[in-house]
């Protein structure tokens, strides 16, 4: 039996958060999953001897992380904290932390991306222990499963442009630099 099964080791997992530098949190992390959960069964009985329909739901998905609480400006805790609600891309490679040279996304070791909703953590702990997050990161679709590279730049449009994924991400404007442009353009 031939096979590569998956031994958790050495990850990367990046968060993107709008136009701002990913944000590597492989450091913080303990545990890292992609979760699924199956939608429930619809059934619809009519009056008939044998009649029902029976149609499953959709199942939902998830970024599930336990980490280390590291509340400093770069720490995991600390953006999930300040960017509550905000949507964010994640890449995801449990086969190793090379993504882009040995442990790059392949057939054998495939990595995830997908768009998910922030969700600030617990602040605190157990008295005498490391104080833990644990946070279920609910994803705006189905991730996608990479049997190749992760492709340059953001992929999904909330991350980059606020939910408009056929147009290119906008910079940030001021109302004085919008107010400019809007008049420019008449």
């Amino acid at each position: 039996m031939s096979g590569n099964p998956l031994f958790m080791r050495d990850v990367s997992l990046t968060l993107t958060i709008g136009a701002e530098p990913a944000l590597e949190v492989n450091c913080d992390v303990h545990t890292v999953e992609v979760a699924v959960e199956p939608g429930d069964v619809v059934t619809y009985q009519t009056l008939c001897p044998d009649g029902s329909f029976s149609q499953p739901g959709r199942s939902s998905y998830a970024l599930h992380i336990t980490a280390a609480q590291d509340w400093s400006a770069e720490g995991l805790a600390r953006v999930l904290w300040e960017h509550e609600g905000e949507s964010a891309e994640f890449r995801y490679q449990a086969h190793g932390s090379d993504v882009a040279g040995a442990d790059a996304p392949s057939d054998a070791t495939p990595g995830m991306m997908g768009e998910v909703r922030l969700i600030a953590p617990t602040y605190g702990g157990e008295a005498d222990t490391f104080a833990e997050l644990d946070v279920t990161l609910p994803c705006s679709s189905k991730p996608e499963l990479l049997a190749s590279a992760f492709p340059a730049g953001t992929r999904y449009g909330s991350a980059a442009n606020g939910g408009d994924t056929d147009s290119p991400a906008q910079p940030d404007l001021s109302p004085e630099d919008a107010d400019q442009l809007a008049s420019a353009a008449v």
